[in-house]
């Protein structure tokens, strides 16, 4: 969900009506923490300019809890570390910073998929149709093969 995300915050800072050969993004105010990474292929997402007003208004605007979540899980993560790195491991102080992380992975996931939708719904119809056809059918960086097709098996 995070690539759709993304996919979703480079709406805004796209105003071509192309796709576009793998380039560098830079982040914009609008996009934030869910620019791609430099050098990481890029498609551009054809919308309406109705749809890019739309999308700014539901996407530019930052949701505050997400950067909690975010700073929580790193400070989590350290903690972890410092658990695990010493030369015996205590599962029960382990186990709730475990499913604390857990928690805050799921609410995070929540509020984007929320947004998402959010932003599928105020979209018209060709608009929503491009976006949804571009998170379905993502960039693959140079040199990376598409899956094998499924076989029927025997």
């Amino acid at each position: 969900m995070m690539r759709g995300m993304m996919l979703v915050a480079l709406i805004l800072a796209a105003p071509s009506a192309a796709i576009a050969a793998p380039t560098a993004a830079k982040p914009t105010a609008a996009a934030g923490a869910l620019a791609p990474t430099p050098g990481a292929p890029v498609r551009r997402i054809t919308l309406s300019p109705e749809g890019r007003a739309i999308a700014a208004r539901i996407i530019g605007t930052p949701d505050p809890r997400l950067k909690d979540i975010q700073t929580e899980i790193t400070t989590i993560r350290q903690q972890k570390a410092q658990l695990i790195a010493g030369t015996t491991v205590d599962v029960e102080k382990l186990e709730p910073i475990l499913r604390r992380e857990e928690a805050l992975q799921s609410e995070m996931r929540t509020r984007q998929n929320d947004r998402l939708l959010s932003l599928l719904r105020a979209l018209p119809e060709a608009d929503r149709v491009a976006l949804l056809h571009s998170m379905a059918n993502p960039v693959r960086p140079d040199g990376a093969k598409a899956p094998a097709p499924a076989t029927p098996g025997n």
